[in-house]
C-alpha cells in the first residue's frame, strides 16, 4: 500500500529502480548451491523448521544458508564502559530480508556484534541464545543489526539481541521451558542452571546497556565507511503488544528516536513510503557519550 506519510514528510528519498532480490540473492555467486534454500525461504510460507525437516537437514545448516550470504569483513573494535567489543560487517542479507520489515533498496549490510573478552562469560551462554544461528562461527556473539547502505546513509531495518532479551528465560527459569540452541538444532528445554551464576556478569557487561552497545557497534563500523554521514532506523508499524510502554520493540524503534530528536525521512520503494528516523553520526556519538570509545584508528 502507499503509506499516507509520503504526503507529510518534508524529506523524501526515491532510490533508483532495481531488482534487489535478483542482485543480492538470486544472482548472488557467493550463495552457489545454497541459493535454492534461500530462494525457498523467500517464497515458501512453510515454517523454517518444517523446511529443514522436509529436506532432511539440521535447522542450523538451513539458517546459516540464509545468514551467511557474503564474506565477512575484518572486525572493528570498540569499548563501552571499558568492556571490549567488536563489530563484523557483511555486505549481504540475513534471513530477516523475508517479510515486510526489510525495505529492499540500496546495498544490504548485516552487522554482527561480539564480546571480545572470552574470559568474562562461558561460550555456552552465547550459543544457547543464538537460536537464529547468526554467530558466523565466531565466539561471543551478542546480537546484530541489518539494513541497507544508500548514498550517505545507513538505513537500519532491525537491531536485536536474543541474548539480552531472553536471558531470564534461558538461565533463570522465567516462563518455564523455552527454545534453546543445542548444536545444530533448536530444542525446547528448561533453564540451564550451569549459567545462573554468570547472569550478574552478563547484566553488568552487556544486558543493561545492550541497546547502546548495539548502536555503538553500528557507529564503530559506520564512522570508517567513506561518505557515510547518517543513520536511519525504520519506523515500521508496531503490533499492539509492541506499542506497550517498556516493550523492547517500542524502546528501540520509538523511544530511542524520540530521545535523539530524530526527524522522519520517507524512502519510496515500489510505490510505498518507508519511514526512517534519521540521525547524523555525530548525534549517535553524542547519545553514546564518553562510555563509548573506538579502538581502531579510522
Amino acid at each position: 500500500m502507499l503509506d499516507s506519510y509520503v504526503h507529510s514528510c518534508a524529506d523524501v528519498v526515491t532510490p533508483p529502480d532495481a531488482d534487489f532480490l535478483r542482485d543480492w540473492v538470486y544472482d548472488n555467486p557467493v550463495l552457489a548451491d545454497r541459493r535454492e534454500l534461500l530462494t525457498r525461504w523467500l517464497t515458501d510460507p512453510t515454517p523454517r523448521e518444517d523446511i529443514a525437516a522436509s529436506m532432511g537437514i539440521p535447522l542450523g545448516r538451513l539458517l546459516r544458508s540464509f545468514n551467511e550470504t557474503a564474506p565477512l569483513a575484518d572486525p572493528v573494535r570498540f569499548r563501552y564502559r571499558g568492556v571490549p567489543f567488536s563489530v563484523v560487517a557483511m555486505a549481504g542479507t540475513c534471513d530477516d530480508v523475508q517479510g515486510d520489515r526489510f525495505p529492499r533498496f540500496g546495498r544490504p549490510v548485516t552487522l554482527r556484534c561480539y564480546l571480545d573478552d572470552e574470559t568474562l562469560l562461558p561460550q555456552g551462554m552465547f550459543e544457547a541464545a543464538d537460536w537464529n544461528f547468526m554467530d558466523a562461527g565466531r565466539p561471543g556473539f551478542l546480537g546484530y543489526a541489518y539494513g541497507v547502505h544508500h548514498d550517505s546513509a545507513l538505513y537500519l531495518a532491525g537491531v536485536q539481541s536474543d541474548l539480552a532479551v531472553r536471558y531470564t528465560y534461558l538461565f533463570q527459569g522465567r516462563g518455564g521451558e523455552t527454545e534453546v540452541r543445542i548444536g545444530d538444532e533448536v530444542e525446547v528445554r528448561g533453564p540451564d542452571d550451569r549459567y545462573r551464576d554468570h547472569v550478574p556478569v552478563l547484566r553488568r557487561t552487556f544486558q543493561r546497556y545492550w541497546i547502546q552497545i548495539m548502536f555503538g557497534a553500528v557507529l564503530a563500523w559506520a564512522r570508517r565507511e567513506p561518505g557515510l554521514r547518517e543513520l536511519g532506523l525504520l519506523r515500521f508499524d508496531l503490533e499492539p503488544e509492541e506499542s506497550a510502554n517498556g516493550h523492547v520493540v517500542r524502546r528501540v524503534y520509538r523511544d530511542l528516536p524520540e530521545r535523539l530528536g530524530s526527524p522522519t525521512r520517507c524512502v519510496r520503494v515500489e510505490g510505498r513510503c518507508h519511514r526512517y528516523a534519521m540521525c547524523p553520526l555525530p548525534g549517535v556519538a553524542d547519545y553514546l557519550g564518553a562510555r563509548w570509545q573506538p579502538v581502531d584508528a579510522g
